[in-house]
C-alpha cells in the first residue's frame, strides 16, 4: 500500500486590494492634512518714480532702535516693552501720526521685529521704516 503525502497548501496573502487600499489612504491623508502657510510682514512699497511725501514735523514721531536694543522715541529713552504705550500717548495728541522707525544696522533682527510688534500694538496706521545707515 502506497501512503500518500498530504500536500500543504502554500499560504498566500492576497495583494490585489493592496494598491486600492494604499491609494485610498493616500487620498485620505492628502485631504485631511493642513498645510501651514507662513505670513510675513505686509508692507506697501512705493512704486517706481514715486515722489517723496512731505509731512509736517508736528505729525511725525521718530523711533530709533540702537545696536544694544535700546529704544528712543523722539530722543527720549523708552523701554522696548513699553514702546506701544508711549506711542499711544503720541497718538492721542496727533491721531494721524506718522512714525519713522530707524534701526541701527548692527541691531539684531529680533529687535526690529519687536519694535514693529509694539508699533502694531499701538495702532499706528502710517509707518516709515528707514533702511541702511540712515544717511
Amino acid at each position: 500500500m502506497k501512503i500518500l503525502k498530504r500536500r500543504h497548501p502554500h499560504p498566500e496573502i492576497p495583494l490585489v486590494s493592496t494598491a486600492d487600499v494604499s491609494f485610498l489612504l493616500l487620498i485620505f491623508f492628502l485631504s485631511t492634512t493642513i498645510f501651514a502657510t507662513q505670513r510675513g510682514i505686509s508692507l506697501e512699497l512705493p512704486g517706481p518714480g514715486g515722489r517723496a511725501l512731505l509731512v509736517s514735523a508736528t505729525k511725525t514721531a521718530h523711533a530709533f532702535v540702537a545696536a544694544d536694543e535700546s529704544v528712543t522715541l523722539d530722543g527720549v529713552a523708552v523701554p522696548l516693552a513699553s514702546l506701544a504705550g508711549a506711542i499711544r500717548l503720541k497718538l492721542r495728541e496727533t491721531p494721524d501720526l506718522l512714525l519713522s522707525l530707524r534701526v541701527d544696522p548692527a541691531a539684531p533682527y529680533a529687535a526690529l521685529v519687536s519694535a514693529l510688534d509694539q508699533v502694531k500694538l499701538a495702532g499706528v496706521r502710517q509707518v516709515s521704516i528707514e533702511t541702511g545707515d540712515g544717511s
